[in-house]
């Protein structure tokens, strides 16, 4: 990956959200969930050239994300920086974890990936494995995840754009 490919801290992020995430108009924490097995949330870079097209592309291709007729869709809006500034407590005691950006650039070229890591590995959707947090409980990386989740519903700006 060259060093130009990495997600700088002032990019925006885009989550294409399927329409069953927005419930009576309001974002809901699945948007942001990892499901079985999943190692990253799928996001695209607005500052990338084919941002438009692979946005696009995907949207008509998954009908699931259109709204309005296939005239629509939703996006959330996050900024990398505050992403990666994300941190997690459980009784007072933050948990050891970093949540990052970085570039999936492989088949679509605006696409990167929103990774939580514990000690460096990264959560999967669905993991039974629970952390000692610092001197204090033992946490689900489940639940870890899902307050990474409501962070990340918390830093999201919801907007809709046309196809």
């Amino acid at each position: 990956m060259s060093e130009s490919a990495l997600v700088s801290n002032e990019e925006n992020l885009v989550r294409i959200l399927h329409k069953d995430w927005i419930v009576d108009g309001v974002l809901q924490t699945n948007a942001f969930a990892l499901r079985n097995g999943e190692t990253y949330i799928s996001v695209n870079r607005p500052s990338v050239d084919s941002f438009s097209t692979d946005v696009i592309d995907f949207v008509r291709k998954h009908k699931g994300y259109q709204i309005e007729d296939g005239s629509s869709f939703q996006q959330a809006v996050l900024n990398a920086g505050d992403v990666r500034g994300i941190s997690v407590s459980f009784n007072q005691k933050t948990a050891n974890l970093t949540v990052d950006v970085e570039p999936r650039d492989n088949n679509i070229k605006s696409h990167a990936g929103i990774f939580t890591r514990i000690e460096g590995n990264n959560i999967k959707g669905g993991s039974q494995q629970e952390l000692l947090i610092q001197e204090g409980p033992k946490v689900s990386y489940e639940a870890i995840h899902l307050k990474v989740q409501y962070a990340l519903l918390a830093l999201s700006q919801l907007e809709k754009q046309k196809l």
